[in-house]
């Protein structure tokens, strides 16, 4: 069979020298040579054994890539070699979370991955870039994937890979054409709750979870995709790459990243300008609120703030604010033009801190101390974006003043009009099931750096700053107002008659947005009118600008000119 393959691309060559009369003896003795050499090399290497053959247009293995390609993401990185690639996770970062279902498991750095190109053999231990014995071993293309949690869609669509999904859980997703999947093969949801969720996840498909075990199986078919734990926005971004390697689409996951990098570094020069301009940097508050749940709080809280477990059953003692830091935040703000509100290095009466994974702290007020602490810092704060969970992410039951027992008075961001307060469920999902509805801040923000970078700008800078993408998945909060709702009949592919084009949904090209705006001009504040002067005597036409125009320049703002030349020359910077 070996044998037949190596032949494959000289045998009509072999024909024609076979067939045709006046062909030389020699190159007919020649090509029986080649069939002896193919023949002793098999005979001297008997333990290759033949990998499966590749599907009929495979994509080919990027042989052309060397060493590590990654720049961003800070959890992975991905080495090449001759016919496989080795994904290794970060030894101090990439571990297992204290949480895992499997106890086992918690803690302990993550294994590396080796894809290997199908029609090769599969590597070993020993092979160059391998450094684990317990690596897992996929071979690519891939050709089944399943997606118990959103996060990894988005990139998915970006690659137009999506027809490779066996199976996905629904429940929360975002997604238009992602929810019109279904209608085109309903057996394609797989609730991770299903009883059957492990073995059916798992058959012969490649189960994307995370580090928390989120879907996990506990099957050689699990790899943990933990984009959520990538401490910085591009990063995040990046994990394109990681989607990509599976599918031997690393030449068009960069391409897509690139574009996102130029946008986002245009925007964050645009951000610097903005602060330089106006001489301030706007202060940003991360915050939420937890009402207490407990029944008797007399009784079953004697003094503890928290989650306790009362009779079997979990609730709340205490109310509790908090500011909720974190570097993925700290980054995006930061290169909006702002800063976040933090906590001194004493901390007021009634507050406490606790430090996250990703060194940053999280910022705990309790009782009538707290509050009164808690609320000097939203008085800090430019804007305000509140985290509090609200079932269902309806619109109508946020109530900050009340949440937050502020008043105008004491919060200038909820003093302005209209509020400087804001929600992260600007686009949602319809409700399924009677009452689960999925947020795009958690399945699709990732995929998207430019366009949370365009919002937090927005937010921060008004009436200076306006963008073509909008704010997207941010939402003023205003009761009824500003939220959109996807549906899978929001897909340009579903039709009324139930006759969806469902070829187009893995076909379809999708679009990375530009954020960066074409042109930016503030209204300049009213001048007087002239007065008549004398006129000068003429000088000679100069090519260069006077100090009067350039002035007169800055306080119109940011020309359409200047800002195509901000994305070049980001993009220059970044390459």
């Amino acid at each position: 069979a070996i044998l037949a393959q190596l032949q494959r691309p000289i045998l009509p060559f072999i024909a024609r020298v076979q067939d045709t009369s006046t062909a030389s003896r020699a190159m007919a003795g020649a090509m029986h040579k080649y069939q002896q050499a193919i023949l002793l090399a098999l005979a001297l290497y008997p333990l290759v054994v033949p990998a499966d053959e590749c599907p009929v247009g495979a994509t080919p293995f990027p042989s052309e890539l060397e060493g590590n390609t990654v720049k961003y993401a800070d959890l992975f990185d991905i080495t090449y070699h001759d016919t496989y690639k080795v994904i290794k996770y970060s030894p101090t970062m990439s571990v297992y979370s204290a949480s895992h279902s499997a106890v086992s498991k918690r803690g302990q750095p993550i294994p590396e991955i080796v894809l290997y190109q199908c029609g090769t053999p599969k590597p070993e231990f020993a092979d160059t870039g391998i450094s684990t014995s317990g690596a897992r071993y996929f071979e690519i293309p891939l050709r089944r994937a399943t997606l118990p949690w959103g996060g990894p869609l988005p990139f998915f669509e970006l690659l137009s890979v999506t027809e490779y999904i066996y199976a996905m859980d629904l429940t929360y997703i975002s997604s238009a054409c992602g929810q019109l999947m279904e209608e085109c093969v309903p057996s394609i949801h797989l609730s991770q709750y299903d009883s059957n969720y492990s073995d059916t996840a798992s058959n012969n498909s490649v189960v994307f979870t995370d580090s928390s075990g989120t879907g996990w199986t506990d099957t050689e078919w699990d790899v943990e995709f933990q984009v959520s734990l990538d401490p910085g926005i591009l990063n995040r971004a990046e994990w394109i790459s990681y989607v990509a390697a599976f599918f031997n689409l690393e030449s068009k996951a960069s391409e897509i990243f690139s574009i996102m990098r130029a946008d986002y570094n245009a925007l964050k020069a645009l951000a610097q300008q903005l602060s330089e301009q106006e001489d301030r940097t706007p202060k940003v508050m991360w915050a939420s609120f937890k009402a207490e749940t407990c029944s008797n709080p007399d009784t079953d809280c004697d003094g503890v703030q928290g989650w306790i477990q009362v009779e079997g059953s979990w609730c709340h003692c205490g109310d509790i604010w908090t500011i909720n830091n974190a570097h993925y935040k700290d980054n995006l703000v930061t290169d909006a033009g702002g800063e976040l509100v933090f906590a001194p290095a004493v901390l007021p009466a009634g507050c406490s801190e606790t430090t996250n994974t990703d060194g940053y702290k999280t910022l705990s007020c309790t009782g009538t101390d707290g509050l009164v602490s808690y609320k000097k810092f939203l008085a800090e704060a430019d804007a305000i974006i509140d985290e509090t969970y609200i079932a269902g992410h309806d619109t109508t039951a946020h109530d900050f003043a009340g949440s937050f027992q502020a008043t105008a008075d004491e919060v200038p961001a909820l003093a302005r009009n209209p509020p400087n307060i804001f929600r992260l469920d600007g686009r949602v999902s319809d409700e399924r099931d009677g009452w689960a509805v999925g947020s795009s801040w958690f399945d699709h923000s990732k995929a998207e750096p430019q366009q949370l970078l365009a919002g937090m700008l927005e937010m921060i800078w008004g009436d200076s700053f306006e963008s073509p993408c909008g704010l997207k998945y941010f939402r003023r909060a205003i009761p009824g107002e500003g939220q959109t709702q996807v549906g899978h009949d929001d897909c340009p592919y579903y039709d009324e008659s139930g006759n969806h084009d469902c070829t187009a949904i893995h076909e379809h090209l999708h679009e990375v947005p530009i954020c960066m705006p074409p042109t930016l001009a503030p209204t300049p504040a009213p001048t007087p009118a002239p007065t008549p002067a004398p006129t000068p005597a003429p000088t000679p036409a100069s090519s260069s600008t006077t100090e009067e125009d350039a002035s007169s320049a800055a306080s119109v703002g940011v020309s359409a000119a200047a800002a195509i030349c901000m994305l070049a020359a980001a993009a220059a910077a970044a390459a």
